[in-house]
């Protein structure tokens, strides 16, 4: 057993700049993972503001419908009391059915508006996280690298070279 404490010794320098190197490969993998991921969530929140938005002209349809459906009624109800259908109190009412309606209409296209623009919003932090993912990952492996160079430097760089003898010189005074 004691024969293997010199290898281990010797391999672990190898073994530690090793491992600083496959640590800055997985910073940059890593990173890439997370900007996948903000990615998807910012397409994600994209199709939740579309759909939010289309649920917004859904119910400005109903809105639309219900209106025609007042109109109609008071019309009709107002043809069958004898008496015009488009004029007087039948006329009243469809005229404040369309401002409810109107009203209504406004703010359900605010309410899609603000839906898009909450939508693009997020989106566009997400994909600037994305960004600021990789460029990260990027600086950490640059740090483990420089981590790993150092281990190497300090650990080899003696044994590369003899250092230059160093020689005594006297000054005299003449």
């Amino acid at each position: 057993m004691s024969f293997a404490i010199p290898f281990i010794a010797a391999a672990a320098p190898y073994v530690a700049v090793g491992s600083s190197v496959l640590s800055a490969v997985g910073s940059i993998q890593h990173g890439k993972q997370q900007a996948s991921m903000y990615r998807m969530q910012a397409q994600q929140a994209q199709l939740k503001a579309s759909r939010d938005a289309l649920q917004y002209e859904q119910q400005a349809n109903s809105v639309l419908d219900r209106l025609l459906q007042n109109n109609a009624t008071a019309a009709a109800k107002g043809f069958a009391g004898g008496v015009s259908g488009f004029s007087g109190s039948a006329k009243l009412i469809q005229e404040r059915s369309s401002k409810v309606a109107g009203k209504d209409l406004g703010i359900l296209q605010e309410g899609a508006s603000s839906s898009l623009s909450f939508g693009q919003i997020q989106s566009g932090m997400l994909n600037e996280a994305a960004s600021t993912a990789i460029t990260g990952s990027y600086f950490d492996a640059i740090g483990k690298l420089g981590v790993a160079a150092v281990a190497y430097n300090q650990t080899f760089a003696g044994k590369a070279t003899t250092p230059a003898p160093v020689e005594e010189r006297i000054l005299r005074n003449a």
